[in-house]
């Protein structure tokens, strides 16, 4: 996860020199009566995993659960996008929404110290979803620009049952976006949903680093994978029971029961 961490932390420090006063239209226009559509979040995106949040036993004999719990937690760092990026899009929340032609269009910006950001969100209405993009223009005020880099795009269904995201990474050599990292979500009602996470190597290489994320009622799965590594998760919320295992290979597989103490897997 070296170069992710490193290009993460890159967006991070951007992001942080910006002081977010919005520098957007005084007397914004809609073009039509209907309201738009609303201003997307990402935990439809990320894991549910309250079930290791909300338990920390203090019983002495729980450490395969808190193997678990930490391996479950440490996947959180692939949530870290969603919630760097999603000031941007609550930002559009204070400004009124152009529509031109099944778009809906927001624009709006940030200025600190001589650099700028001019930000444009839109939204196309399609048939039974719709489609998200923003895309910026960047200025240091020392020489530096770009224009138009697409941050982020992605679909969502109207009703909630599928989506997907993909955030960008800017190529300082080509000066054009490449994927770092997509997400893609079904989901069938409040407790059935499936997720995977991918991240992508330098110049926008699809990478063998992903996970998968499966809600089956009470039943959860976690699996990442690092090229021929694997950790599998399961937990059950209704016996407060689970699992994580190594590698393919049954025998490095470490079980709690429901008060959450080691106990034999029995496999």
């Amino acid at each position: 996860m070296k170069n992710y961490t490193i290009r993460l932390f890159t967006v991070t420090l951007l992001l942080s020199l910006f002081v977010w006063t919005s520098c957007g239209s005084d007397d914004p226009v809609s073009g039509m009566d209907e309201d738009p559509p609303a201003i997307p979040t990402f935990e439809d995106a990320e894991p549910d995993l309250s079930y290791f949040m909300d338990n920390n036993p203090k019983l002495q004999t729980t450490n395969n659960f808190y193997d678990g719990k930490s391996y479950a937690l440490g996947l959180m760092t692939f949530s870290q996008f969603g919630q760097i990026y999603s000031s941007f899009f609550s930002s559009a929340d204070t400004e009124e929404a152009e529509f031109d032609n099944g778009v809906w269009t927001w624009t709006y910006s940030y200025a600190y110290e001589g650099e700028s950001i001019s930000i444009v969100l839109t939204a196309q209405e399609l048939t039974d979803s719709i489609r998200w993009e923003m895309n910026w223009s960047y200025d240091d005020g020392q020489g530096n620009s770009f224009e138009d880099y697409t941050m982020i795009e992605g679909t969502m269904a109207n009703d909630g049952s599928y989506g997907d995201w993909t955030f960008n990474s800017l190529n300082p050599d080509t000066n054009t976006e490449e994927p770092l990292m997509t997400s893609e979500w079904t989901r069938s009602g409040d407790d059935q949903f499936e997720l995977e996470t991918r991240l992508y190597g330098d110049s926008g290489q699809e990478g063998e680093e992903f996970y998968t994320f499966v809600q089956d009622g009470t039943s959860f799965d976690m699996t990442y994978t690092y090229g021929t590594e694997n950790i599998y998760i399961h937990w059950d919320t209704s016996t407060e029971t689970g699992y994580y295992q190594i590698g393919n290979d049954s025998g490095n597989r470490y079980c709690w029961d429901s008060q959450f103490q080691d106990v034999s897997c029995g496999v």
